[in-house]
């Protein structure tokens, strides 16, 4: 009896062992198979990142606050935020409504108004503006003097023609 015994938890052990194993080896095929996806995954992340990194260097090449060499033709007026000085100042100017000699252009439905504006260097601006019909860009000349005012020149302007 006590033979019986001994076989019959020794199969049992057995069996337990076996059972074990082969869900062991399940568990772990299905994690390989979740890291093999998740490291694919994380791949893609990665060269996706690199390639915005890569986007991201190429649109400030030429923006005033990436440029050490525009930011040091101001050092002597010790000024700070001297591009928000020069685009508060260019969007003033849209106060001015008609009388804005920036652009050049009459008011055909509304009056033009500057929207986006990007300071390129310690020189140039390219601005957008557009009366909510028609759009049109300008590439502007500034100089700030020595008391902060910001005067600015006209140098080329286009407007788009209407699709309508």
């Amino acid at each position: 009896m006590k033979k019986n015994i001994f076989i019959y938890l020794f199969v049992f052990t057995a069996l337990i062992l076996v059972f074990q194993l082969v869900n062991s080896n399940k568990i772990l095929n299905r994690l390989e198979g979740k890291l093999s996806t998740i490291s694919q995954f994380n791949k893609q992340l990665k060269d996706s990142i690199y390639n915005v990194q890569l986007q991201l260097d190429a649109s400030t090449d030429f923006v005033l606050e990436g440029n050490e060499y525009a930011l040091r033709y101001f050092e002597p007026l010790s000024m700070e935020n001297i591009q928000s000085r020069v685009m508060d100042a260019l969007y003033e100017t849209n106060l001015l409504k008609e009388k804005n000699k920036l652009i050049p252009y009459a008011a055909m439905d509304r009056t033009f108004l500057i929207n986006k504006v990007k300071v390129l260097n310690h020189r140039w601006i390219i601005a957008d503006f557009s009366d909510g019909t028609h759009w049109g860009e300008l590439f502007l000349t500034y100089e700030i003097n020595k008391s902060g005012g910001v005067s600015f020149e006209l140098k080329e302007h286009f407007i788009y023609p209407n699709p309508h």
